[in-house]
């Protein structure tokens, strides 16, 4: 038996109107076609659902039957559009985020907290790790979306710049630079340098523009803590260039934050998601969240 939903209509409204006619102007439809339809649901079923002797047509008593439960049927169909409509505008889930600890620190915790205002129902399941293992772990699908610094160079990924920044240098503030308005970054040769580790983007960041400047710092500390680093400069055990976002967030430490001229570094941040991958509705509202934050200032 294959009855078709579009036969199970055209009977009803038959049945309804009592007519062949009339149906077939409701339906906008030839009025053979409504007969053949009728027939072929008869044919499947095989019964007589209409009784045709006389002028108005009539229900036999398996067109009664037949009628009702195409009814259910056909209201069981519109409950299960809405449904479905309903589950696509559903956001729940979790959503898996790669992070730096630097980034994470200065850019996650508004973006948490506007989604998870908006959407309590979806769990942040966040990894953090280096710029590299995160552009990795998206690729491959272990992470639906990742937060680095940019650029990147990989045609697996769809990259999405967020936020730009500079580079300053912060010294102690009694450091023999201090009082300076700007710095050359070539003034900093015979300085004793403060790094982010070398698994962070930062690091090679910073290497590659004293080098572009013409000298290989002299590296005194790494660390992964941005904030042992700004302490380290307190201390007088050398200077460091950080973006200007973090120098920023200084607090009661008596570091001196001096803008970077010649040449000018910029921080560039954004988010990385596979290319042509799914992307649940969590996962998409995520991510307007993030542009609404930061593309749309």
């Amino acid at each position: 038996m294959s009855v078709q939903f579009k036969d199970l209509e055209v009977f009803m409204k038959v049945a309804e109107f009592h007519s062949f006619t009339k149906a077939a102007e409701l339906l906008f439809i030839a009025q053979p076609s409504i007969s053949k339809s009728v027939q072929r649901l008869e044919r499947e079923l095989n019964v007589i659902l209409l009784d045709r002797s006389s002028k108005n047509l009539r229900l036999t008593d398996a067109g009664k039957i037949v009628f009702d439960k195409s009814k259910a049927i056909l209201l069981s169909i519109d409950n299960l559009s809405v449904s479905i409509n309903d589950l696509s505008n559903l956001v729940t889930g979790h959503i898996k985020i790669g992070l730096p600890q630097i980034i994470g620190a200065v850019f996650f915790p508004k973006i948490a907290q506007a989604f998870s205002h908006q959407y309590p129902g979806v769990k942040l399941e966040i990894k953090e790790d280096s710029g590299p293992v995160t552009e990795k772990l998206v690729e491959k699908g272990g992470l639906d979306i990742g937060l680095i610094v940019l650029p990147i160079m990989n045609d697996q990924l769809t990259v999405t710049s967020i936020y730009q920044d500079e580079f300053c240098l912060c010294v102690s503030s009694t450091h023999h630079l201090a009082n300076k308005h700007t710095i050359s970054l070539l003034d900093l040769k015979y300085e004793s340098f403060i790094m982010f580790a070398k698994s962070f983007a930062l690091h090679n960041l910073i290497m590659n523009a004293c080098k572009d400047a013409g000298f290989n710092p002299n590296i005194a500390f790494e660390s992964t803590q941005w904030d042992l680093i700004l302490e380290l400069v307190s201390a007088q055990l050398g200077i460091a260039i950080v973006p200007r976002i973090l120098a920023s967030k200084l607090n009661q430490v008596e570091i001196v934050s001096i803008p970077i001229k010649s040449p000018i570094i910029e921080w560039n941040i954004g988010f990385i998601t596979r290319r042509n991958a799914y992307q649940s509705n969590a996962l998409k509202e995520f991510i307007n969240t993030i542009n609404t934050l930061y593309n749309n200032r």
